[in-house]
């Protein structure tokens, strides 16, 4: 089956795959529920933070990985960056490879500016050398992504900051009933890369979702001296929780002045919303609620099994799933 949630989400199961659900009569508590008894509605739990960690990378570095992934050229033989001159992420840029002991070399390319990192000739260049140990390195756009690395708390909050500061926007807007709110989005090409956003967030405490944009046509190769234009679908992480967005603006460090004042101003404008709660028995904070919206079959899939101790809980796809009161999933 393919279900379909609320927050965006869409995940497969086999049809006995047992879920863990807020009974929706009585007294609300937890109970075990087969996929083929799902019906909308229904809630099914999703952590709120998951936060494991390594030691790897710094938050200056994180940054730095961050903006290369979003307006960064990898490859070519010098590592570049396309930016404004006069915000803050050029500046950091510039700073950056001074540590490094990289020149920079600046091409003024309209309103924006090409940043190139040269090194001497005959010599290893101390930034792609940065770019290789985090794993990016030759990433063509299509392909981005972070390597299978423990990073670190703190590089994690400087690489979506980076992220955010270059692929990313602050969004105010007013519905229908006069009511404001807005989310922060992060797009990209990398269908990965987005997931590993997603994921990275949630560990954070952010809760958000994925979404697809097919409708976006954008240059593609050049053939015969005429761009071809590239129906390539764009990945959206979007956060538009309340209380996701607050948390989130603790815990980002744009350099683009901009975006961190309209953050901030949309924080002041959300920030009174209290988070959900409920009444069910052993409600946690750390905890939110999705709700089923749709159930179709998909037909037949490989189907993969996981061994766990008996009514185990684990996470997949950024919800609470389990092993029920059998011994395997």
């Amino acid at each position: 089956m393919k279900i379909g949630f609320v927050s965006g989400r869409t995940v497969e199961a086999a049809l006995d795959q047992p879920w863990v659900t807020q009974r929706r009569i009585g007294r609300q508590a937890w109970q075990w529920k087969r996929t083929d008894l799902l019906v909308p509605g229904d809630r099914v739990p999703f952590p709120l933070s998951a936060s494991h960690f390594g030691r790897e990378g710094k938050a200056r570095e994180g940054y730095f990985v961050g903006a290369m992934l979003g307006d960064g050229g990898m490859t070519s033989c010098t590592p570049e960056f396309h930016g404004d001159p006069s915000d803050g992420a050029v500046g950091f840029m510039r700073e950056f490879a001074a540590e490094y002991g990289c020149g920079v070399r600046e091409i003024p390319q309209g309103a924006i500016v090409r940043l190139r990192f040269p090194y001497r000739a005959g010599h290893r260049n101390p930034i792609t050398d940065c770019l290789r140990r985090f794993g990016v390195w030759g990433q063509r756009c299509d392909e981005k992504q972070l390597p299978d690395i423990r990073f670190s708390r703190e590089f994690w909050i400087g690489c979506l900051s980076g992220l955010v500061d270059t692929d990313g926007c602050v969004r105010e807007r007013v519905n229908p009933r006069g009511t404001k709110h807005g989310s922060v989005e992060f797009a990209t090409v990398s269908p990965l890369l987005a997931v590993q956003v997603s994921d990275a967030l949630l560990r954070l405490g952010v809760a958000n979702r994925v979404r697809v944009d097919r409708r976006q046509r954008r240059p593609g190769p050049v053939v015969n001296g005429y761009a071809v234009m590239s129906r390539r679908p764009i990945h959206v992480v979007e956060i538009s929780r309340a209380t996701a967005l607050v948390r989130l603006a603790g815990l980002l460090d744009l350099r683009i002045g901009y975006k961190a004042s309209k953050l901030q101003k949309l924080v002041s404008t959300v920030g009174h919303v209290a988070p959900a709660c409920s009444e069910m028995h052993g409600y946690d904070e750390s905890v939110a609620l999705d709700r089923v919206k749709s159930l179709s079959p998909i037909g037949v899939r490989r189907v993969h099994g996981v061994v766990v101790d008996r009514s185990g809980l684990f996470v997949v796809n950024g919800l609470v799933t389990g092993a029920g009161d059998d011994q395997h999933m």
